[in-house]
């Protein structure tokens, strides 16, 4: 078992920017998110916020309701597909023969929304950019408990958004953009909020948004727990209410 204090979280969709929104959501039986305009990120300065994709706007947003001014955190940023739009944007332009926007580029690779981030609030802190295709919030809980052992609190950073229409067909993105960040740190006490073992138990097929948005559950309701399953294991993941 691996025993995880998690200090604070924040988890942004359309519409849903709150706890309590979060929670009247759950509670509709329908689970439509609302319709709204991409989160402000006025912190980050015009320059650097123009580079911003829908992707990075909702990244930011929830990274920023988290840190203080001038404070400093290893992160992890994890997506599973990145910026899709821009980079079929890229594909469009190479089949075309055309030459493709270095600007457009940069911004297509997975770290972009974190370089960019980090440089708006000068951050050197170490950064990790992954991806998963099973099981994205055990692969970040997993990074974060690696850098643990070397850094005392974590930020983690979990995003994505509707894939384009051409990749649609193969149901492979959320209905909706979101992003949930949290800060965790290492506990060695019993009385943990956030618990991470290995179990027998057989969990239920969920697709890794509806992990996500479980997660996200139990965190608004601060209690409860949910089996993950990645790789032929299943892991149990328990948040106590203190």
């Amino acid at each position: 078992m691996v025993n995880l204090e998690l200090e604070c979280w924040s988890a942004i969709a359309p519409g849903l920017n709150t706890s309590e929104l979060w929670q009247s959501w759950f509670a509709n039986a329908s689970n439509d998110a609302f319709e709204d305009t991409p989160p402000s990120v006025k912190q980050i300065p015009a320059l650097l916020r123009r580079r911003f994709s829908m992707l990075g706007k909702y990244a930011a947003a929830s990274t920023l309701n988290l840190l203080n001014e001038g404070e400093s955190l290893p992160s992890i940023f994890a997506s599973r597909h990145g910026d899709t739009g821009l980079t079929l944007s890229l594909l469009e332009e190479i089949g075309q023969a055309e030459s493709i926007s270095p600007t457009g580029f940069s911004l297509a690779v997975h770290n972009a929304v974190a370089g960019i981030i980090s440089i708006a609030r000068d951050d050197k802190s170490p950064i990790t950019a992954i991806s998963s295709m099973q099981g994205l919030l055990l692969q970040t809980l997993f990074e974060a408990i690696a850098q643990l052992e070397s850094h005392q609190r974590v930020l983690c950073v979990i995003y994505d958004i509707p894939l384009p229409d051409l990749y649609r067909p193969y149901k492979l993105g959320p209905r909706f953009p979101f992003a949930l960040a949290f800060i965790v740190r290492r506990s060695y006490s019993s009385t943990a909020n956030l618990k991470l073992q290995p179990t027998t138990e057989a969990g239920s097929q969920l697709s890794t948004y509806d992990e996500i948005f479980q997660f996200i559950k139990l965190l608004v309701d601060k209690q409860g727990s949910q089996i993950i399953q990645a790789n032929q294991m299943c892991w149990s993941l328990t948040m106590v209410d203190r």
